[in-house]
């Protein structure tokens, strides 16, 4: 074949031999990134702590709910179901809120560390299309945090469950059932937070800061500012992410709480959606250097 008969068109026809040009599917995407992301150092050593994290602390929760009940000469087969299940629910999301800021700096490190190294320019060029190299990303962090968070509280109500044997009676009902929803929705949305951050800001440190100011220091400042008398601000501060992960790891239960559970779970997720969105909009719009 001569220079003037090859062409990238004769290429693509006859690649691999098939005789068809090769196409990049969704599918692909999400492997490919599947693979990239596993093989991050930071990304599995933040899983380890994160589970290190969990476990104890919800071994130092069951073992002093447990004590106190033996403190208070209660026994612990004749607790009322109400009572079983929030020691199941304590126990098993009692480190959520606490893990939220692993999780989140988990969202940052999905995508800064391709920024940082210069990999986002080999990313771009194996996927010209940002669009679907974006939600790949997002896919595969959020089903790795869903499976992280999943593992983390059902390493909690395993460890409830054998410091007080009697709650496994109510190990499946539907208040345990949707505290435990409620808790890994939290995490992974904590965690597609940070991601947006990191992808509007394209900086490590600038998205870790993001999510620990929203997180842990907003709250502080908003109880300053409760001291005002502001009728606004014990609303603003029921609807931050922090405050929503408490009433989330309630689970759907029969108390008067504001948010409720259903509405606590749309805000949350709202606050994922919008900085991805953000993310996506700043990915299209700005060049990858």
């Amino acid at each position: 074949m001569t220079s003037a008969q090859y062409s990238p068109e004769t290429a693509r026809q006859t690649f691999a031999g098939t005789g068809r040009a090769p196409r990049l599917s969704f599918g692909g995407v999400v492997k490919s990134e599947r693979i990239k992301l596993s093989s991050l150092r930071s990304i599995r050593i933040t899983l380890l702590i994160t589970l290190l994290a969990s476990a104890g602390l919800s071994l130092l929760s069951a073992w002093a709910m447990k004590s106190s009940y033996s403190y208070e000469g209660l026994d612990p087969a004749a607790l009322p179901v109400d009572a079983l299940q929030s020691y199941l629910l304590t126990v098993s999301t009692f480190a959520s809120p606490f893990l939220a800021l692993i999780f989140g700096v988990l969202g940052v490190f999905v995508i800064s560390s391709e920024y940082s190294s210069g990999m986002i320019l080999s990313s771009l060029a194996a996927v010209p299309r940002r669009t679907p190299m974006y939600f790949g990303k997002a896919l595969v962090l959020a089903v790795i945090a869903a499976v992280t968070a999943l593992v983390l509280v059902a390493i909690g109500l395993a460890i409830g469950i054998a410091f007080l044997p009697p709650a496994a009676a109510q190990l499946f009902s539907a208040t345990v059932l949707t505290g435990a929803l409620g808790a890994i929705v939290y995490l992974v949305c904590i965690s597609l937070l940070g991601f947006g951050f990191a992808a509007v800001l394209r900086s490590t440190a600038g998205g870790i800061s993001l999510v620990a100011g929203l997180i842990f220091v907003l709250p502080i400042g908003l109880q300053f500012l409760s001291m005002t008398g502001w009728e606004w601000v014990p609303t603003v501060a029921q609807y931050l992410p922090m405050s929503l992960g408490s009433t989330l790891s309630m689970g759907d239960t029969a108390m008067s709480v504001d948010p409720g559970y259903w509405v606590g779970m749309l805000a949350i997720v709202l606050w994922a959606a919008v900085p991805t969105a953000l993310g996506l909009v700043v990915l299209k719009a700005r060049d990858a250097k």
